[in-house]
């Protein structure tokens, strides 16, 4: 069992991916988003993109088993997310976060953030409710 969860902890940064084209399109199939703007490089290029976008429920799907690796007890009851910047297919993301607020009677709060493999550039800042 952890230690007892506390208000500054640390979660210790994580890298996900890279996210294939692959990936991005069995992605879509399965999630029903076929959204062609996250498979076709032609139109995320219309969009002003260098290449198609990641799906953000994708990345999102990354934040449970980025929290289970630093606590396999913790559950999340609640989660939100505020994209800044696309992540393109073939982008690999690092995931760090902070406990900002533990409950007695109720769910911890962190604050994960999402930045490009160059640890700099921002794409998603989230808000994650989880009971211990």
């Amino acid at each position: 069992m952890s230690p007892a969860l506390a208000q500054g902890d640390v979660l210790p940064p994580r890298l996900f991916g890279p996210f294939t084209a692959e990936a991005v399109v069995a992605y879509a199939q399965a999630s029903g988003d076929d959204n062609p703007l996250h498979f076709d490089p032609d139109i995320a290029a219309r969009a002003g993109l260098e290449r198609p976008p990641v799906h953000g429920m994708l990345i999102m799907g990354c934040f449970e088993p980025y929290i289970g690796a630093w606590r396999p007890e913790a559950k999340i009851v609640k989660l939100s997310a505020k994209f800044i910047r696309p992540v393109l297919t073939g982008d690999r993301i690092e995931l760090s976060g902070k406990v900002v607020r533990v409950a007695q009677d109720g769910p911890a709060v962190l604050r994960l953030t999402v930045r490009g493999e160059n640890g700099r550039d921002i794409a998603c800042l989230a808000e994650i409710f989880i009971v211990p």
